[in-house]
């Protein structure tokens, strides 16, 4: 299938949808957040082991149903291949290994660490070809979404999450320095571009909720290769993750204008990031008011996430 411009020329079309892997990358996120609950709180360890458990379930077959458009695609696997590379959003198929490797860790450790290099490589090897691509200019303006966020940012942010739950810590310290200042060099340009451009397009406004993601995720990240240690980094990441959260609550009619969709799972990994990091304020020997707010943070991302799956069962029921 191919689209034909005014001039009668070519472009093909990419036929596969690499996003619909993005709903495991929150929820591989939330698992990892109550598996360490289970041993800061003791809570209980079946929560977050049903979670990632669930969450490796569906990432196998998304992954494989992903897989399977690319090689059926009628533009030839070859070519849909290169048409994906383009995709910002490919780099979720990295990510999310890397995170997958987190939920076998304690069952495969050998499986688990092969996928963790895998993750980690991969999404290097992506982001020199897409990035690099960028750098030799004429990148249309309508790339400059929060999804240019991914191939550097969350990708990095992720690599050292999964790095520090594996001991790795120097390596995750360098991957979370990659993906902190790789977000200082794109925020001031994506929010230029938020504030003199003409408004988002109400299908692509969802994906918002990418910009609520490096401030928790890069919480996350600080906080697994650190052990658990609060410090001024990551209360000063928590801070521009709550100020960036008002302005997203300013905005909830404005981006769910669309309507209902698979495009709100962009919030997701921030929603399981801020779980993830309420309970590490939760169990910090911190005032009081750090303990609620630790509290408050896990109600919160548990409850979205749960809005969330909700939401995609409807879409799937209305579907059928």
């Amino acid at each position: 299938m191919v689209q034909y411009d005014d001039k009668k020329t070519e472009t093909p079309v990419p036929h596969a949808a690499v996003s619909s892997i993005s709903m495991t990358l929150g929820l591989f996120a939330l698992g990892i957040a109550w598996r360490k609950a289970g041993v800061l709180l003791g809570l209980p360890r079946e929560i977050g082991e049903g979670i990632l458990a669930f969450t490796f379930v569906l990432w196998l077959f998304l992954l494989l149903h992903y897989a399977g458009q690319v090689l059926r695609s009628s533009n030839g696997a070859g070519r849909e291949f290169l048409l994906q590379l383009k995709d910002p959003f490919f780099t979720l198929v990295p990510i999310t290994t890397g995170l997958a490797s987190v939920a076998l860790s304690p069952y495969l450790p050998a499986l688990a660490r092969i996928m963790l290099v895998i993750g980690v490589v991969g999404q290097l090897c992506f982001s020199s070809y897409h990035i690099g691509g960028q750098w030799q200019g004429d990148t249309p303006l309508a790339m400059e979404t929060p999804a240019m966020y991914m191939p550097t940012v969350g990708a990095n942010f992720a690599s050292a999450i999964a790095l520090g739950v594996f001991g790795e810590n120097e390596w995750g310290y360098l991957f979370f320095g990659a993906g902190f200042l790789s977000w200082m060099s794109l925020e001031s340009a994506y929010l230029f571009r938020l504030r003199t451009n003409k408004p988002m397009p109400e299908k692509k406004r969802p994906l918002m909720g990418i910009q609520l993601a490096p401030a928790f995720v890069g919480s996350s990240a600080y906080l697994s290769c650190s052990g658990g240690q609060i410090d001024a980094v990551v209360l000063g990441l928590i801070g521009y993750g709550i100020l960036n959260l008002f302005f997203l609550l300013r905005l909830v009619t404005w981006i769910l204008r669309v309507g209902l969709s698979m495009s709100l799972w962009a919030f997701s990994f921030a929603m399981a990031s801020m779980v993830n990091v309420g309970f590490q304020l939760w169990h910090a020997d911190m005032a009081g008011s750090f303990h609620l707010l630790g509290m408050t943070f896990v109600t919160f991302g548990t409850f979205i996430i749960a809005l969330l799956l909700l939401g995609t069962a409807r879409l799937v029921a209305l579907r059928r």
